[in-house]
């Protein structure tokens, strides 16, 4: 069973028919969502989706930002922390993914890629925070990553990190697309952000990609012209 119609729910459309597999991948897109009502509404269907399923795998896609000190107490960080205790009390088995920002294209506005990638190429100002970090990671690695997991049984059960080894400031990101886009980024360095780390290696070891090929600026530009061209 896949649930969701989004970028994750449609790299995972190999699911949709498995009957002993219920991929979550629905829910609040905007992480600075503030209104009640989409959370409600995403914590209604993960219940419903919980009865449907009894002693099925219920994997969930939850998020890496709940390691960021910026976002702790923050609507959607405190969301999928308690849908995640929610998994864990009553699905039969379960695998939550708390991926970091994930990379499939143009599609949603609120994601951090195609947040800078649109502002540069409309010539919009924006504000970057210099102290912060971001992970950005490949909807393909998150699948081949995902499926590993789902069909190792000895994963199950976990809070697992799915994101890239390296962070990467948002500076770093913003030069990477002026360069891809031969266009002037327009913005202001705020004073704001916190770095943090994220303890990805076990993910990114279990793909073939070679050191290099994790590190934020070969990854980034590669992502620029898979997706972006």
């Amino acid at each position: 069973m896949l649930v969701g119609d989004g970028m994750i729910a449609r790299r995972f459309r190999a699911y949709a028919d498995r009957n002993d597999i219920v991929l979550f991948a629905s829910g609040v897109s905007n992480s600075k969502e503030t209104r009640p009502e989409p959370y409600a509404r995403e914590r209604r269907l993960v219940e419903d989706t919980l009865r449907q399923a009894p002693g099925c795998l219920f994997v969930y896609f939850s998020t890496a930002s709940i390691a960021d000190p910026t976002e702790q107490g923050s609507p959607y960080v405190m969301h999928k922390t308690s849908l995640e205790e929610l998994i864990k009390e009553q699905a039969s088995a379960y695998l939550i993914i708390r991926a970091s920002n994930v990379v499939g294209g143009p599609g949603n506005p609120h994601t951090i890629l195609n947040f800078f990638v649109d502002r540069i190429r409309r010539q919009e100002s924006f504000s970057i925070w210099q102290h912060a970090v971001r992970n950005v990671i490949d909807i393909d690695d998150l699948y081949q990553l995902v499926s590993g997991y789902i069909a190792d049984a000895s994963t199950w059960n976990q809070t697992l990190i799915v994101a890239n080894p390296y962070s990467v400031s948002p500076l770093v990101m913003v030069q990477a697309i002026e360069r891809h886009t031969g266009k002037k980024a327009r913005y202001e360095l705020l004073d704001k952000g916190a770095a943090f780390t994220l303890p990805a290696e076990a993910a990114s070891n279990r793909l073939p990609n070679a050191d290099g090929d994790w590190q934020p600026e070969q990854y980034i530009t590669r992502l620029l012209q898979k997706y972006y061209a």
